[in-house]
């Protein structure tokens, strides 16, 4: 069986039997990856330093039919926050579990091993929240089930500042006026101070020090939308959720 060396970022670990875990790896070589990492609960083991859950590494894996085997794997960057405090862990893994849940296995993707990267590295100094909305609406954007939300979905036109606008999910995004008149109802409202910060999130540069400041009901607006979205597309909860809602 072939083996490769990767850099990874942790975004799922599971216990597996007395003394193993299933890791769920994000690499910048062949994208989501699963894999046995065998003797790893172990206190003595090689591996269970390197294997916690946002850590950066460097890993060796031989390729299985089901599962990868972790053979060795080295600490590349430890975020702090992000291990220690118990809110940015929760939207941490928010974040993680939508790269879990909506990017398909073993397609490299490196533009979102280097977004998601960011992204970890942000909760070390911004707001996690604001952080893990950040992320989950730009990170959506590679997954193939990105709604439209800058562009009217029917006739494709741009929306103009301040334009009055609707959303139907159903339908893919946006709707402008005229073709939301053409639908058969249950589109939402789509302010233009929520169509402006959801425009802003998109194109939200990690590297910059840009402050993003938002209006509490438009932070709402755009989790209830995102979060909508994605548990219709899930058939089920997030998991991630229910750990924020005890917070």
């Amino acid at each position: 069986m072939a083996r490769y060396t990767a850099h990874a970022l942790v975004i799922g670990v599971h216990p597996w039997g007395d003394a193993d875990k299933v890791v769920e790896l994000f690499t910048a070589e062949k994208g989501r990856v699963r894999a046995a990492a065998f003797g790893s609960r172990r206190p003595k083991s090689a591996l269970a330093a390197a294997l916690q859950l946002f850590n950066e590494i460097e890993v060796s894996l031989t390729e299985g039919q089901r599962l990868d085997t972790v053979r060795t794997a080295s600490i590349l960057h430890h975020p702090k926050k992000l291990s220690e405090d118990i809110i940015a862990m929760a939207y941490g893994s928010f974040v993680a579990e939508c790269v879990s849940e909506f990017l398909p296995e073993k397609q490299p993707e490196p533009h979102v091993y280097d977004l998601l990267r960011a992204v970890f590295s942000a909760f070390e100094t911004r707001n996690p929240r604001i952080v893990a909305l950040l992320g989950a609406y730009q990170l959506m954007e590679f997954t193939g089930l990105q709604l439209s939300y800058e562009r009217c979905v029917r006739c494709g036109r741009l929306l103009e500042d301040d334009e009055e606008a609707f959303f139907l999910e159903n339908a893919g995004g946006a709707l402008c006026l005229d073709c939301h008149a053409q639908e058969g109802g249950g589109a939402q409202p789509y302010p233009a101070a929520l169509q402006r910060f959801i425009a802003a999130a998109l194109a939200f540069d990690w590297q910059s020090g840009e402050k993003l400041t938002i209006a509490t009901k438009d932070l709402l607006a755009a989790e209830t939308m995102l979060i909508g979205y994605l548990q219709r597309l899930l058939g089920h909860p997030l998991r991630s959720l229910s750990f924020l809602q005890k917070l």
